[in-house]
């Protein structure tokens, strides 16, 4: 009995992992200036603070954030594209607009070009840092590129307005120590 529990535990919680591994890159803009990011995989932040991420299939999930009293809702369609809606406090709701995903990138990119390269732990930390940098939240900001190597990550992260990519540059652990704006100074 104890065995099959066990089993039984052991396959919902595989499946869980699963559904989450599936969860595709997103950023949108909901009424009363609430900002969504989700990474690749999780985690999904709230206005730049880390929210509560809870995984129902592959096809649908919600990321909550208690001290806003806020939860954004994510359910994916078939076709790909996302439909995204939020509660609030004092019965506040509405439909989310979806600025960008992984999957539009990876549409523009060209016929037959490998998949990008994943570096969760890097990626999430150069946004923060360009985030910092920028001051435009982390929720509007979005990973173009991660590359790996022996002397560690360098992470391009598109800045709305900006005309050219932030590179940032970080050990294999994740942790910036470079972050510039590789575009003309002047544009800035």
């Amino acid at each position: 009995m104890n065995a099959m529990l066990v089993s039984v535990s052991l396959l919902a919680s595989l499946a869980a992992f699963e559904a989450q591994a599936q969860i595709p890159q997103l950023n949108a803009t909901c009424p009363g200036n609430i900002e969504l990011h989700v990474d690749q995989g999780g985690p999904a932040f709230i206005n730049g603070r880390e929210a509560t991420l809870k995984v129902s299939n592959e096809n649908y999930y919600e990321a909550r954030d208690a001290k806003l009293g806020v939860t954004v809702s994510v359910s994916r369609n078939p076709d790909g594209s996302s439909d995204v809606s939020y509660t609030g406090k004092n019965r506040a709701n509405g439909v989310c607009k979806v600025v960008s995903t992984a999957s539009a990138a990876q549409d523009a990119s060209p016929a037959g070009a490998a998949p990008r390269e994943s570096h969760p732990a890097a990626e999430k930390a150069c946004l923060a840092a360009v985030a910092a940098k920028t001051r435009v939240p982390a929720a509007k900001l979005a990973v173009s590129e991660a590359l790996g190597a022996e002397a560690g990550i360098l992470v391009k992260v598109r800045v709305p307005g900006a005309d050219a990519p932030w590179s940032c540059m970080t050990d294999q652990k994740g942790k910036p120590w470079s972050v510039t704006y590789s575009g003309s100074e002047g544009a800035l």
